[in-house]
């Protein structure tokens, strides 16, 4: 059957069944990129037709990405197949094909997906969850009956093909491997054209470790690893965690898929891009790529420079002022610790100078806390702080601007962003430094630290530490994820500063980037200059001829 003619002039087209609707929506992809990115597509699948289907190791191919773990391919191979259904994702279980993989592309550029389906507020993250939610691999293969009335493919649309978005789940495991991929896969999505790293099994538990954050940010009940084996994560957290957490977590995804619409030669090695080599103890690729899920790539992949490290500078206010007060440009703070679970016995038995600082600092009650399942026992702690001012000394008064932000990184991910100035406090007199609390009080050689509501407190000789979250009132607001009423208390194991670029160097950064993309697109059209015949060219785009309807279709 094939699609009925409207009555009227300019109406809505009418759909006899899904099948009409699928072919539709499979011409209007190829229609939603441009010629050259679909010759260059058909040149990627080696003159295969557009409606020819395809494994999942050929899929893998195409994407090229190599040395993908079993459930992975699986969860992709899955993850694309719904999208191909598009819009009848819940009722179509077609399998993949060349032109569903282009579909997936079109649906996961926010760009063109407003376009291909004619709405402006359509959630991209919310059809994410519900293809990786939508396990076509165990399902059976079995096509809905036509409806015998015309469909009404808008409401298809908008309701997801009336997926019960409530009824869905994704096993947690599964989760895990689709965040590592993005993180794997993060500096290797700077620009639409960056060529990824296709041996995505290099340093794949590292990456899995910090993917394990944002696991359990989603589900807090989530304590290692092994618990994914036997949790889920529902889209009311995969939303929360992504809409405020992580806001940058999908880029990946859309460069990745992107790619099959570049030639081999319009790939721009991410060497080429100019972007220095960092390294610490702390600053790893694993840490960029999760503080690039909030944070711009421009930032966390080019503009980062080493400027205090304790490790190697020692542990000292001091060292630290005399390696990071110079800089005159915004500064992310890095610190690492394990969290003390038991304060008495810590300091009874294993280290007496933390006494001190639990007389100095006026700690929460235990019956006053609510500690979530990821915090319990001793567990890894991390924090980044991004200072916006250049650091100076406040005996007297705090600096920070309302740009200053707590970000906690292990064991879950969760952003703390200033409620006004003066939230930053670097105390030479032996008050040590803080964020989010008042100036210390500092008397002979006692210290009385006034912690804030939401605050990151430091003592002088850098050894402990301590964050609060007691909810709303102080210089750094609350955040939106996690409830409950919490104190932490750490060894500090390491603390590093690094310097980065204002919002100049930034936009310059992205601007740089930004050419290399058009120079792939230019490259692109003069590639096809060596087409002699114009019309050779459209036929080969499928845009006239005998495959004006779309190539093969």
């Amino acid at each position: 059957m094939g699609q009925t003619a409207s009555v009227e002039s300019g109406s809505k087209p009418q759909f006899e069944n899904e099948k009409d609707i699928l072919m539709s929506y499979d011409k209007r992809a190829i229609k939603s990129v441009t010629a050259p990115e679909l010759i260059s597509f058909r040149a990627n699948i080696q003159g295969k037709s557009l409606e020819d289907t395809l494994t999942s190791d050929e899929l893998m191919k195409l994407l090229r990405l190599e040395n993908v773990n079993e459930n992975l391919a699986s969860l992709l191979f899955s993850f694309v197949q719904t999208l191909s259904n598009f819009p009848m994702i819940n009722d179509c279980y077609e399998n993949v094909t060349y032109v569903g993989v282009l579909k997936s592309c079109v649906l996961l550029s926010k760009e063109r997906c407003v376009k291909y389906v004619h709405n402006k507020s359509y959630d991209v993250t919310k059809l994410v969850y519900i293809a990786l939610a939508l396990n076509k691999n165990v399902k059976e293969l079995a096509l809905t009956p036509a409806s015998e009335e015309s469909l009404d493919v808008p409401k298809i649309i908008a309701t997801f093909n009336n997926v019960c978005i409530e009824e869905l789940t994704v096993p947690a495991d599964a989760m895990l491997e689709f965040v590592t991929l993005m993180l794997r896969l993060s500096k290797f999505a700077l620009t639409k054209n960056s060529r990824l790293e296709s041996d995505v099994s290099k340093g794949w538990d590292s990456f899995k470790v910090f993917a394990l954050n944002l696991i359990r940010t989603m589900n807090p009940s989530i304590v290692t690893s092994q618990y994914t084996l036997r949790s889920v994560v529902t889209y009311a957290q995969f939303q929360a965690t992504v809409s405020s957490a992580c806001p940058n977590l999908l880029l990946p995804l859309t460069i990745m898929m992107e790619h099959v619409l570049y030639l081999e030669r319009d790939l721009v090695d991410i060497n080429d891009l100019n972007i220095p080599a960092v390294e610490s103890k702390l600053v790893t690729e694993p840490l960029l790529s999760q503080l690039a899920t909030f944070w711009p790539k421009e930032l966390v992949f080019s503009r980062l420079q080493k400027l205090y490290v304790g490790r190697d500078s020692g542990f000292s206010m001091r060292s630290f002022q005399s390696k990071v007060f110079k800089w005159m440009a915004p500064s992310i703070l890095l610190i690492n610790g394990t969290r003390i679970s038991d304060d008495k016995e810590y300091a009874n038995s294993k280290n007496h100078r933390f006494q001190k600082f639990l007389d100095d600092y006026p700690r929460l009650k235990d019956e006053d806390q609510d500690i979530l399942p990821p915090f319990t026992g001793k567990k890894k702690l991390m924090f980044a702080v991004y200072v916006n001012q250049p650091w100076r000394i406040t005996n007297s008064e705090l600096f920070g601007d309302n740009k200053t932000t707590i970000v906690q990184l292990s064991p879950v991910q969760e952003i703390y962003r200033a409620s006004r100035s003066g939230n930053i406090c670097f105390n030479t007199l032996g008050g040590g430094l803080g964020v989010g609390s008042s100036q210390p009080v500092v008397k002979n050689s006692n210290v009385k630290y006034i912690p804030g509501n939401v605050s990151l407190t430091i003592d002088s000789n850098l050894e402990f530490g301590a964050f609060r979250n007691v909810g709303r009132g102080g210089s750094m607001n609350p955040g939106v994820l996690l409830d409950g009423t919490s104190e932490h208390k750490f060894l500090i194991q390491d603390i590093e500063v690094w310097g980065c670029g204002g919002e100049k160097e930034l936009e310059e950064q992205m601007k740089n980037w930004q050419w290399e993309e058009a120079e792939a697109q230019r490259r692109q059209r003069i590639n096809l200059k060596s087409i002699n015949d114009d019309r050779a060219l459209l036929e080969l785009a499928g845009l006239v001829g005998q495959n004006q309807s779309g190539g093969s279709m």
